[in-house]
Order: C-alpha cells, then structure tokens, then sequence
C-alpha cells in the first residue's frame, strides 16, 4: 500500500474512533487506539488530552500508562517518559519487549548510552525483539565504542533484520567505523536500496567513498547527508577532506571551520583544518587550528610536528628543530615533522611539490585514536 493510501487508512480510522469515544468517551480501548492513531498522523496535542484523560479515568491501567508514554517520547519528553516505562517494567518482568524497548529509547535520548545497553542486552537473543530494539542496540554499542562487540551482534543477527533500513543503516556505520569496510559496504547500500535515505548510511557510505579517494562520491553522499542534518559535524568534517582530495581548498576551509565548531573536540578536524590554511599559505590561522589540535592532547606527536612545519614556514628554524624533535621522540614516524625538515632544507620551496607533500601528509596522518584523515569522519565525537 502506497505512504498516502496508508496515511489515509490512519485518518479513517482515526475519524471513526474520535466518532466512537464521542458516545463512550470513558471506554479505555478506544482511549488506547485514540492515543495511538494520533500520535501515528502526529496530532500530539489531541493524544495528550486523550492521554491526560485516560490517566485520570484509569491511572492503573498499564496498557494506558504505555500509550501515555510514547505521546512523551513523540514529544521529545524522555526524562519523563522513563519512569512510566521503568515502573511498567518494575511491576511486570515478563513485559512485552516493546516496554524494553521504549525504556532504552528514553535512556539513550536522554544520553545515557550505557544506560539503554544495559536495558536492552538481556533481550538481544529475544525472537521477539523488533527492528527498532536491534538498532537501537547496535547505535548504544557504536557511542559506547564497542565495536566488535556491535560487530559481533550484527555477524549474531546474520539476515535477521537486513529488511530494516535503519537497522542496515546503524549496522554499516558501526561496521565502517570497526574497519569491517566491506560488511558495512554491503549494509549501507542495502539501507540505501529503497525510497529511505538513512542518514547513518549516507554517512557510511562518504567515509568509504573518501577512504578510496573517490573524492566526487564522498562529497555528494556527505551533502545529502547534511541535506537530513545540517548540524551533523562529521559529515562536515567529511565534506572538507573531500574538497582538499579535489585540491578546492578555498571550498575546504568553512566546511572544516565549520567540522571544528561542531565538534571542538575532534583532532583530526582541527588537522585538516590547519593543513587547508597551511597550503593556502595562511600560516597564523594554520597555527591557531595545530595550537588547538596540541591542547587537546599534548603527548600527540603529529601535532608537534604540525607546529614545527608553521614555524619552519615562518623560518623560525630553532622554534621548527625543538618541535620537531619533540614530535619524533613521541612518534619516530611523525610525518609532519619530517614535512618540517623538509621545509628547514629548503626541499618544500616549490609550491606544486608542496601541495603534493601536504596532501601526503594528510592523507597518512594518524590521530591519537588510529583514524587518518582521510577517513577522520569514522567516529563521531559529538552527536
């Protein structure tokens, strides 16, 4: 049935219920399906009468006490829809795994990843469990880091859920970002398959597109992705290294600038940003964006390095030689310290070879956690 046939069948029925509660406005089973049908045509306000209703008239109703709840979380009230499910769920252990379900959805809306894991990780094997558990599952093991712990669930799950869209979406994120690259190819292109564009599966889909350097690809599925969420910083993040792999530059700078505000606390995003001012020769912004990479952990030596090659370029050779011995001695294969002997020889005069130096560089470098910055957007620090 097509999205307006369906949405029409809602109204119908939703129109014969308000009809029937008219005449038996008391009836807890129409209050039920009442709640429910508007908050599925997301009239919230008429469910939150009904609702307000339906506890005054039968405030021990658990059925009732459910569907009160999910007119909260429609209504992004998570704080006060958990104890609702918590109590439902206190009061009953062998509950439909439906409350499970919607008492993790609270918890990890309300930022308590491990929280909602915890909830959920007893009904991982539960036949019963539906979609919505499983990616919630795998979405609260990605925050948490678990990677191959989440890996491990997705493998469990084999073509369980692989109908889901969002399901195949979070699992190709996690996959992506555990290094599992050709599961989590299979799985964003599966969530991509129909008429849904899952954000999680854009955004897998770029950093695969950006680790092979297929520049053009990344940048379209990023800005689709920014299209569903303009705040999403990684996919900034993605769209700038995308730009510098294209060698726009000028193109690069805002959309790394704005990958920085999003997450601050991302060091490769401040890399890149520092390298972009680095080649287009804006060596005091270059060294605000390295200076911010450095306070974030000072024991990284690539940032080091990255000071020494701001310093080399502004010929302050005994600044450039100290940083750049700090980097090596905290990382013998430091690649921006060895760009910065580079620039003290004389070897990075030529601005071509340059471009292609720091290019290489940026391609290779390693953040303190393992990623390169070619694919830095394989881990949200901020969501």
């Amino acid at each position: 049935m097509h999205t307006s046939s369906l949405q029409q069948d809602l109204v119908s029925r939703l129109e014969r219920t308000e009809a029937y509660l008219a005449s038996d406005p008391a009836n807890p089973e129409l209050l039920a399906i009442a709640i429910e049908l508007n908050v599925a045509t997301d009239d919230l306000p008429r469910a939150a009468r009904h609702a307000d209703h339906a506890r005054a008239a039968h405030p021990a109703d658990p059925l009732l006490q459910y569907r009160r709840g999910h007119v909260l979380v429609a209504q992004g009230r998570w704080r006060e829809a958990e104890p609702l499910f918590a109590c439902l769920l206190a009061s009953n252990p062998n509950v439909n795994v439906n409350v499970v379900y919607s008492l993790a959805l609270c918890q990890f809306s309300a930022g308590e990843h491990a929280t909602a894991l915890a909830t959920l990780r007893a009904y991982c094997d539960d036949p019963a469990l539906p979609p919505q558990g499983a990616t919630l599952l795998v979405r609260a093991m990605h925050q948490l880091g678990q990677y191959d712990e989440g890996a491990a669930l997705i493998e469990s799950y084999a073509d369980r859920y692989l109908d889901d869209a969002n399901y195949c979406a979070a699992a190709s994120l996690l996959c992506v970002d555990a290094g599992r690259f050709a599961q989590g190819a299979l799985l964003a292109e599966r969530a991509l398959a129909g008429d849904a564009r899952p954000l999680e599966a854009l955004v897998a889909s770029a950093t695969l597109a950006l680790g092979s350097a297929d520049a053009a690809r990344a940048s379209e599925r990023f800005t689709e992705a920014l299209a569903h969420n303009p705040g999403e910083g990684r996919s900034w993040s993605g769209l700038g290294m995308a730009s510098m792999l294209e060698r726009d530059m000028a193109g690069a700078i805002p959309q790394l600038e704005r990958a920085v505000r999003l997450m601050p606390g991302h060091i490769g995003s401040w890399h890149a940003l520092g390298w972009c001012r680095l080649l287009t020769h804006d060596v005091a912004g270059a060294e605000q964006a390295f200076d911010a990479a450095l306070a974030l952990d000072r024991n990284f030596g690539e940032s080091h390095g990255a000071m020494a090659a701001v310093a080399a370029r502004r010929s302050q050779h005994a600044l450039a030689a100290a940083s750049i011995k700090t980097a090596l001695r905290l990382d013998p294969s430091c690649l921006s310290a060895r760009y910065a002997e580079m620039v003290q020889s004389g070897d990075a005069d030529d601005p071509e070879r340059f471009k292609v130096l720091a290019l290489r560089l940026v391609r290779a470098h390693q953040t303190p956690d393992g990623e390169n910055l070619a694919a830095v957007v394989q881990r949200l620090t901020a969501h």
